[in-house]
């Protein structure tokens, strides 16, 4: 890679950064394009070099941060496989995964405030926004299918199964850990997964 195209990277890392960074202090609404650039040490006319608008600079972020959740959820999944010699079905797999991903949420209240009313849209459809080829991403149909497809589990309609899941995670994490009703995510924790488990299950056996 060249010194111009790590320059790139560079300033593009940048103003993602400092996006994240005003987004998550000032909020998005009080974060400006000016802000942003003079945040990142760059021109405003360099931000428009690399992203369209402010709208455009959120979608990146959501979608990588999902991405990043997700991401970390299945490598520690999958180190969990590795080490304890578990044997997993899908639902398994989903719940552990699914418990790892609002863990770390829960833990990082700036992060779910930023990402919790685009969450389903980010763990959904989120990396089709990534047109950048360095970006790793992941998504949770993906996740699913990858699942399904390698153990050849027969499930009819899987992206309204994978719909619901998600959407129960979203409201989850916003009603549950940021506005903390009705319950605990301890205490709600074991109803959450009873409930995708059994969706997991109907779609097997339906």
């Amino acid at each position: 890679m060249t010194k111009r195209v790590l320059n790139k990277e560079k300033k593009r890392t940048d103003i993602l950064d400092a996006a994240y960074e005003l987004f998550t202090t000032l909020g998005f609404a009080r974060t400006t394009i000016l802000g942003i650039a003079l945040k990142a040490g760059v021109g405003k006319g360099t931000f428009y070099l690399y992203f369209d608008s402010k709208e455009d600079v959120r979608d990146v972020l959501i979608a990588r941060k999902s991405s990043e959740l997700l991401l970390s959820a299945v490598e520690s999944l999958e180190r969990h496989i590795e080490e304890t010699g578990d044997v997993m079905n899908l639902a398994d797999k989903v719940l552990y995964a699914t418990d790892c991903l609002i863990t770390k949420l829960s833990k990082d209240i700036a992060l779910l405030q930023f990402i919790s009313k685009h969450l389903s849209w980010g763990l959904l459809s989120g990396s089709k926004s990534i047109k950048h080829e360095d970006d790793e991403v992941l998504d949770f149909k993906t996740f699913f299918m990858d699942i399904i497809e390698k153990e050849q589990i027969p499930i009819d309609n899987p992206e309204l199964m994978i719909f619901t899941i998600v959407e129960l995670i979203n409201s989850t994490c916003h009603n549950v850990i940021l506005m903390g009703e009705p319950v605990t995510y301890s205490d709600y924790k074991p109803y959450l997964f009873r409930t995708i488990r059994l969706i997991i299950e109907d779609a097997i056996n339906g």
